[in-house]
């Protein structure tokens, strides 16, 4: 495969760590959110958002391994569906499918331009993922300023360390495993803090709205 052509290929989102580590973050942002709303809806909707990546990985996986990933994504994305109708939550989260499909296309205009291994098409691509909270949260009854609050604060942040991380990698040599391992592990923690930091932010403005 030419050079040209390793560019223009769009990469499999489920052998991405990061991609899972931040759909994964932003998910349990959603959940720990709604804690004053309804978590079990919450929980849902985070539920459906995992089922629809892991069918764009058996998408973008074709030919190889997609039977299974299309088998365990409509699985979680029914079984979700299936326990929302007793779960009843606010439909009103669909409208967030909508809003990712901004930084998606963003993102395929950066990767189809750049390459889809870009520090832009990397960036727009985690902030399609990070919708997961807000929807998750709003799923679970929250009004949707605390939605748009916690899309504010873990989109940007998220989209900037993708940046910084992938620089990082394209301007540095000699990365072993090791250091690579290391790498993922820290920009994880620093997630996770900043998660945490935003999670307590919503609960604060939750209690006093």
């Amino acid at each position: 495969m030419s050079e040209h052509a390793r560019k223009l290929k769009a990469p499999d989102p489920a052998r991405a760590h990061g991609a899972w580590v931040y759909l994964v973050i932003s998910i349990v942002a959603g959940v720990l959110s709604a804690a004053r709303y309804d978590m079990f809806a919450a929980l849902l909707a985070g539920a459906a958002f995992l089922g629809v990546f892991v069918l764009a990985g058996a998408a973008a996986g074709y030919p190889k391994h997609w039977h299974a990933r299309l088998a365990i994504g409509s699985a979680i994305l029914a079984a979700s569906l299936i326990a929302a109708v007793s779960a009843t939550p606010d439909p009103s989260f669909l409208a967030y499918g909508a809003v990712a499909v901004f930084p998606a296309a963003a993102a395929a205009w950066f990767g189809f331009r750049h390459g889809f291994q870009s520090g832009g098409a990397l960036s727009f691509a985690v902030v399609t993922l990070v919708v997961a909270a807000p929807a998750s949260l709003c799923a679970g009854g929250a009004p949707h300023t605390l939605g748009l609050l916690l899309l504010g604060l873990l989109a940007p942040f998220f989209a900037w360390r993708t940046w910084h991380t992938r620089e990082a990698l394209r301007d540095s040599h000699g990365w072993s495993r090791a250091k690579l391992r290391a790498l993922g592990w820290r920009e994880a923690l620093i997630a996770l803090l900043w998660t945490t930091f935003a999670v307590s932010l919503v609960h604060v403005l939750a209690d006093r709205a």
